[in-house]
């Protein structure tokens, strides 16, 4: 586990130090970017469903991965994300891998380089909670948010929203599925 961590977070890095490079050199402008990376970090409000745990926050770290698509032109942009969950808490070893693709909506002048935007998204949450027996639950996702500028290359991102999960037996037992979730992820995107 801890070496695929490691290869996340070994990727992340090999895939935004190409686009800092990029924006290092000093020449003519480029045509519009393509694609946009990024990563975040997320704190949320959480209310269990009928697993009988109680609510509280919740601060999922490491981080999520997102990589849009950036139209030519329009208002809609996709983005996959991938985020990953380890935890050790209590002696017991518990991940969760979590793919899903968002669709964001521009909402300003700016396009999808600043200003506010719109999100909504699904995908699906795979964990193995005890290491004996794995679940899978769905999770659909939607909010508002915001880009601020810095540099050439990038942009601050931050976005208010709520998640739902649904059931799973397997992973509603240990917290990880059958809930609703409203909070907000702070990251940062680069262009390229």
């Amino acid at each position: 586990m801890q070496k695929l961590f490691g290869g996340l977070v070994f990727a992340a890095l090999a895939l935004s130090l190409p686009v800092a490079a990029t924006a290092q050199r000093h020449a003519a402008p480029a045509a519009a970017p393509t694609h946009e990376f990024g990563v975040d970090l997320n704190a949320a409000y959480v209310s269990p469903g009928t697993n009988g745990a109680s609510s509280g926050i919740a601060i999922i770290t490491p981080v999520d991965l997102r990589y849009g698509f950036v139209p030519r032109s329009g208002k809609m942009m996709w983005e996959p994300r991938l985020s990953f969950n380890f935890n050790t808490v209590g002696g017991q070893t518990r991940y969760v891998l979590t793919p899903q693709v968002n669709m964001l909506y521009s909402n300003s002048p700016g396009g999808h380089h600043r200003g506010m935007f719109f999100s909504g998204g699904a995908g699906l949450v795979l964990g193995d909670p005890s290491g004996t027996a794995s679940g899978t639950a769905v999770k659909l996702e939607g909010g508002v948010g915001w880009r601020k500028p810095y540099g050439t290359g990038g942009a601050w991102r931050y976005e208010l929203g709520f998640q739902w999960v649904g059931k799973s037996n397997e992973l509603a037992a240990v917290g990880l599925a059958d809930y609703i979730a409203i909070g907000g992820r702070v990251g940062i995107s680069l262009w390229h």
